[in-house]
């Protein structure tokens, strides 16, 4: 009887690794591809294949390859040659896009002591490259068991490295790409980089430092600073979607995968300090730090009509705004009598928010005010409505002087987002944050 239930369950474990061996990408997020060249790295490729549950897959061109996009992780090995990888290997390498996974790299019949990962990153575009430590000597067809154990140490090592992926978060990791994507021309790309996500600017790395964004010297007291406002904005949906798609598509790009990857960073970034003050990140990013400054990036621009002075970088999508809402206008009577409402168009002011110690990102010119002429029983700006003796959280949605919806999704498919949407709402506001509506569109 024992006999027979230890062969059942040899057959179970068989059947488990055939099948861990013969994935799809519809079934496992990891592949195994490598170069057949040397059987040693068909050997240490299928028995990765076997302990990680991968996809395996010889680039020899014996089979067809699957869609790499499917997969977050690669395994990728070949046989080092003339301390060189391989150079079919390096040729697969430099015409494939793994797009955002993490690259495992591991090799054969090099010097034990050598870390060939360098030359794999160096032909990989754009995805992780982790370094667990991947080569592997003496894998002969008689020392399989000791393979096995080469195998179980890399696999130690990439779940450290994992686990200092999973410190990074889910939340730092989508923050610092939807920077980098909406500021390509003042940041770097958004890397891994000391266990936390960081983009360039100036010359200078900046880490997300659990949402305070903080420069590398400013790491170092990050307890005197508090975490910076990049709240969740919810985007409305179009009747022209064309420029929403081209959002939608930028942010799937942006954010194939969402990282598995909840866990908090462990810098000591969360102690509390009631002095903490925010870190001038936005400040730098807009080149507005004085106002001096700021008031080199403001250009003056005609606006519906109004001489309106506004940061450069909001000039063109400005621009863009206005022309859509003039097409639409001729279908849409509610915008003919919202412009012939707006009583005043502001943008550049350099001042503090009402009531705050903060700056208002009219300082830096990047947000305008659409402010249309009073009605009665109305409300536009949650603070005047308290100051009259009327609780603004009471207010329905009806009674506020809103926009046009069309309007408010134009300016949203120009990056803008509306104080409308605000629970201190401010109805004539927009203000220029294309980073929160690749946000938006990744948390929706």
């Amino acid at each position: 009887m024992a006999c027979c239930k230890y062969f059942t369950i040899l057959c179970i474990l068989a059947l488990a690794l055939a099948s861990c061996a013969e994935k799809q990408p519809e079934e496992t997020d990891s592949v195994v591809l490598y170069y057949s060249e040397k059987a040693e790295t068909r050997r240490v490729a299928k028995l990765l294949a076997e302990k990680t549950g991968s996809a395996l897959f010889d680039i020899a061109g014996k089979q067809a390859l699957p869609d790499l996009l499917a997969y977050r992780y690669y395994f990728i090995g070949a046989p080092i040659v003339d301390q060189d990888i391989a150079l079919p290997m390096q040729s697969f390498l430099s015409n494939t896009d793994f797009f955002d996974g993490i690259v495992i790299p591991f090799w054969t019949g090099a010097d034990s002591n050598a870390d060939y990962s360098e030359l794999f990153e160096k032909r990989i575009y754009r995805p992780r490259v982790i370094r667990a430590g991947g080569g592997f000597t003496d894998v002969s067809f008689f020392n399989m068991k000791g393979v096995g154990e080469q195998v179980d140490t890399l696999l130690a090592a990439l779940s450290a490295e994992l686990d200092a992926l999973r410190g990074a978060g889910e939340q730092a990791e989508a923050v610092m790409k939807a920077f980098a994507a909406a500021y390509p021309d003042r940041l770097g790309e958004a890397v891994l980089y000391d266990g936390d996500w960081t983009v360039e600017m100036d010359g200078e790395r900046y880490y997300y430092a659990q949402g305070k964004l903080l420069s590398e010297t400013e790491v170092k007291q990050a307890a005197d600073f508090r975490r910076q406002s990049i709240p969740r904005y919810v985007t409305e949906f179009s009747d022209d979607t064309t420029e929403r798609n081209t959002w939608r598509a930028a942010a799937r790009e942006l954010f194939w995968r969402r990282s598995i990857f909840t866990g908090s960073a462990s810098r000591g970034y969360s102690r509390s300090n009631s002095g903490a003050v925010r870190s001038n990140f936005y400040e730098k990013l807009l080149q507005c730090e004085t106002r001096a400054e700021a008031f080199a990036h403001q250009r003056t621009v005609r606006f519906f009509g109004s001489a309106v002075t506004v940061h450069e970088r909001i000039v063109a999508p400005l621009a863009r705004a206005e022309q859509r809402i003039n097409e639409l206008e001729k279908e849409d009577e509610a915008i003919t009598a919202w412009k012939k409402s707006l009583d005043s168009i502001g943008a550049w002011n350099w001042r503090n928010i009402a009531g705050s110690a903060s700056r208002s990102f009219h300082s830096y010119g990047t947000a305008i005010d659409l402010l249309m002429k009073t009605v009665p029983g109305k409300e536009t700006y949650w603070l005047w409505t308290q100051q009259k003796g009327v609780d603004f959280r009471a207010v329905p949605e009806e009674d506020k002087l809103n926009p046009p919806r069309s309007v408010v999704c134009v300016f949203e498919d120009e990056g803008f987002i509306w104080g409308g949407k605000w629970a201190t709402y401010d109805t004539m506001h927009f203000e220029y944050h294309p980073e929160l509506i690749y946000l938006s569109f990744y948390s929706s």
